[in-house]
């Protein structure tokens, strides 16, 4: 049984050591969200013949627990194997003396009187990553803007104010993201 781990974003950010930071755009556009419905559309129609016990072939099988994957499983910007998801796109760099980190901080720094509490499951869109000296990863910070939810890691998620996903979406706006909605909390 796994084990779910919550930090507030305030500890998230005061405990996190790290010399710069990337900005990621991934699961987006008509040709993605193309891709997804037919995923499902796959998915559901193998679930139905696997249900009914006529049995998927060998390449059937393969096909549906490739997608089981795509399909029933919120995708994260770094995959399992530790590569970066296939439909990435690198928006921004700053080294950590640049007052976008500044801003940064001071938003996820947001006081915490009210935690979202959607009953959706996130689709991350929008991801900061951020390394060490030694061009390492120390930490990849998932955000939905949508259900407001942040995950570094399979279980862990990031505890943060309502307000903190607004001006997340202003940051993420102004540095070229294509948010597609404002979500008023």
């Amino acid at each position: 049984m796994p084990t779910y781990a919550y930090t507030s974003s305030i500890d998230f950010i005061d405990n996190l050591d790290f010399d710069y930071l990337e900005t990621y755009s991934f699961q987006r556009g008509q040709e993605f969200e193309e891709k997804r419905i037919a995923w499902t559309n796959e998915f559901k129609e193998l679930t139905h013949w696997e249900k009914k016990k006529s049995g998927l072939s060998e390449l059937e099988e393969a096909r549906f627990n490739e997608l089981m994957n795509e399909v029933n499983s919120q995708q994260k910007l770094i995959v399992e194997n530790g590569l970066f998801h296939i439909t990435c796109q690198k928006m921004s760099t700053f080294k950590y003396t640049d007052e976008v980190i500044d801003r940064l901080k001071a938003i996820l720094r947001t006081e915490i009187v009210d935690i979202p509490g959607w009953l959706c499951s996130p689709l991350y869109r929008d991801a900061i990553v951020f390394y060490n000296n030694k061009h390492e990863i120390v930490s990849a910070l998932n955000v939905c803007l949508g259900c407001e939810y942040m995950q570094t890691g399979s279980f862990h998620f990031i505890n943060a104010d309502a307000k903190t996903y607004n001006l997340l979406f202003d940051f993420f706006k102004e540095l070229g993201h294509e948010v597609e909605h404002k979500y008023k909390s």
